[in-house]
């Protein structure tokens, strides 16, 4: 991966991480999904799938649609 793509990747998963903070749980699911699409190795997959199973857990609802 060269370093324009490693950089980019970082600051997606920067801003994911902020995003996460800010309780704005779309923008964090997005950031972590584009960090994937530039390096499917990224830590943003891990992230992702907590993220994606946090959101889950306390938004059962969603399935009792």
């Amino acid at each position: 991966m060269d370093n324009r793509l490693k950089t980019q990747e970082q600051t997606y998963l920067r801003q994911g991480r902020e995003a996460w903070q800010r309780q704005d749980w779309q923008m964090a699911l997005d950031c972590y999904q584009h960090a994937i699409e530039l390096n499917p190795e990224s830590e943003a997959v891990e992230l992702r799938r907590m993220a994606v199973r946090i959101i889950e857990f306390h938004n059962k609802e969603i399935y009792n649609v």
